[in-house]
């Protein structure tokens, strides 16, 4: 087939934006990536360029494979091929690498999500051994306000990624986990009420994203968490509240008593044992 890779760290950040646009130019859902967006996305999920990958054919970039990873773990953060290299074989060729240095790496997992939808991909993914953990949600909120009584206050977002580490559920989707928490900043916001918290984005722009609602063991089942999303919204009125289609389905419960309604997009959550 031809296909060969070089480190993803052997290019400039403007040089890898570009060729993750051009991996994901004409994808099932419109992805653009921006440098600042990019930098952030290293930063927050912990993708290690040393291990990512860009694929060449005849020494042109073509795709690439972007990896994040934390101790015996690794995820695919991204994969893309350029539009007129889909179906050659070279989505196969870059994963059966990728799993190959993950393993000479001496790591034990590799996770990813993937939408629901996209057929091809999972097909791609199943025959290289992952497997289905959950489906993953989004759900969104419109402009709406419900008075709710009782205050709130901030905390640090460090404080939420602390609780998140000891009680939050031990297989949450990367980008939700204590460490990926733990890297949001202000303007981000983090709120507690009572034996409840929250971490959203910034509140000062229309479209807020909640990445984070959790309650403390001895609290949960009082409805408490549906009760903090509500004054959060109060506290913010006139928003669109977004929770990215990486929300484990079993929660969503919490999201749709507060009035949230999922949207259409899922994907599902996977994993590989190496």
């Amino acid at each position: 087939m031809g296909f060969t890779s070089n480190p993803a760290s052997d290019y400039s950040n403007s040089e890898l934006v570009d060729i993750l646009n051009r991996g994901f130019e004409g994808y099932f859902v419109p992805i653009t990536f921006h440098v600042m967006a990019f930098l952030n996305m290293l930063r927050k999920d912990g993708i290690d360029l040393t291990a990512s990958r860009v694929i060449l054919k005849d020494d042109r970039p073509i795709g690439i494979a972007l990896l994040a990873r934390r101790g015996w773990i690794s995820r695919l953060a991204a994969m893309g091929i350029g539009r007129e290299y889909r179906g050659t074989g070279a989505g196969s060729w870059c994963m059966a690498q990728i799993i190959q240095e993950a393993r000479q790496r001496g790591e034990r997992e590799m996770l990813l999500e993937v939408i629901e939808q996209n057929a091809p991909a999972i097909h791609l993914y199943e025959k290289f051994g992952f497997d289905i953990v959950r489906r993953l949600i989004g759900l969104i909120y419109k402009n709406a306000v419900d008075p709710v009584s009782g205050e709130m206050e901030e905390v640090d977002i460090r404080t939420v990624s602390n609780l998140i580490a000891h009680c939050g559920l031990p297989d949450l989707p990367w980008q939700l986990s204590a460490e990926s928490i733990a890297q949001i900043n202000p303007p981000a916001r983090a709120y507690r009420k009572g034996q409840a918290y929250a971490v959203i984005s910034n509140p000062d722009i229309n479209d807020v994203v909640i990445w984070s609602v959790l309650v403390e063991p001895p609290g949960r089942g009082n409805g408490l968490g549906t009760d903090m999303l509500k004054s959060i919204i109060a506290r913010h009125p006139h928003k669109t509240w977004h929770v990215p289609a990486l929300l484990p389905e079993e929660l969503g419960i919490v999201y749709e008593r507060a009035g949230f309604v999922r949207e259409e997009l899922s994907q599902w959550q996977m994993k590989l044992t190496l």
